[in-house]
């Protein structure tokens, strides 16, 4: 017996936004692992670049900061504190363009779910190219939009610290957390509402998200937590690895083994399976915020009803 289509707008409880998250996940498991290995290992792989240079970039530095520490000359390890600043920029470079890239194969792979007849069943690439690019594009905008934004608050909380102290900014900390999530909505809203605008899907993700914070928030904790959890286990191996690097590295002990191709090649498939599960793992997430914004949008502007409207003055 075919499963039924888990509709995007409906009216939903908690318990029923987790379990049409993983029952999405469940039933689309081939076509999600498909197109995001395709799109989420090569960030991975140069997630795995990144990673090692800021383990190796530590190590390097650490001589660096000891000398310093003992008031000696600190030239000897500028060369590891450049590649450790080097790879950081490196990560968010990569994650700056890897999320978007996931958030538009995810939510374009829901929107076409929803409306192709077949669901996801055999979908080709022809198929959903069309609906990729369209989304990567305003994913890109959005977080450019994002990120802009966060920048002038960032300047604003840094000019009230320095003209009122610590308080303010303890108190400016608080107000972000509380907009951080009501701001979540604003990339489903942008993607799966084609006319709408930059600031039309912030102020309507601010509307709809203080009217249902408590939803978006256990949302979003319940699927990061179970997100982390396995993140952890994946990552414990990279861990041990990291650990080994730097005490053997800077203790001289096993310096040929820690330092040897064979050990950094390791290290490196290690990070870049750690990478890999890691956006793989924060694509359920987004699916969760997708059902949470399809519930504020059943519940405030009433789609599924309009939509019928519509349909049936065309008839």
């Amino acid at each position: 017996m075919e499963r039924q289509r888990i509709p995007l707008y409906k009216i939903r409880r908690f318990g029923e936004k987790i379990g049409d998250t993983f029952a999405f996940v469940s039933e689309n498991f081939k076509p999600l692992m498909k197109y995001l290995t395709y799109s989420m290992l090569p960030m991975s792989l140069l997630m795995g670049l990144a990673m090692n240079g800021y383990v190796n970039g530590i190590v390097g530095a650490m001589p660096n900061f000891a000398s310093a520490a003992a008031g000696g000359s600190a030239a000897a390890g500028d060369f590891g504190l450049t590649g450790l600043l080097l790879s950081s920029a490196g990560m968010l470079l990569v994650t700056l363009l890897a999320y978007p890239l996931m958030q538009a194969v995810v939510y374009g792979l829901m929107r076409v779910y929803g409306e192709r007849e077949n669901r996801l069943k055999n979908l080709a690439w022809s198929e959903l190219k069309p609906m990729f690019m369209h989304l990567l594009k305003r994913a890109f905008v959005q977080m450019a939009f994002v990120l802009g934004v966060l920048l002038v608050i960032g300047a604003i909380a840094f000019l009230l610290f320095y003209l009122t102290g610590i308080a303010m900014l303890f108190v400016v900390y608080i107000v972000l957390i509380v907009l951080m999530f009501p701001l979540l909505l604003m990339l489903p809203i942008y993607l799966f509402e084609d006319d709408a605008t930059l600031l039309g899907a912030l102020k309507k993700s601010m509307v709809w998200g203080f009217r249902t914070w408590g939803g978006i928030f256990a949302v979003v904790i319940v699927l990061v937590l179970l997100m982390y959890i396995v993140m952890s286990i994946v990552s414990l191996p990279w861990g041990i690895a990291l650990v080994a690097k730097m005490v053997f590295g800077l203790e001289g002990g096993g310096a040929n083994f820690v330092t040897s191709p064979a050990f950094s090649f390791i290290t490196y498939l290690l990070s870049v399976l750690n990478a890999f599960v890691s956006f793989l793992c924060y694509a359920v997430p987004q699916i969760g915020l997708a059902y949470q914004y399809g519930h504020a949008a059943e519940k405030f502007d009433h789609v599924t009803v309009d939509t019928d409207i519509e349909q049936f003055e065309t008839l």
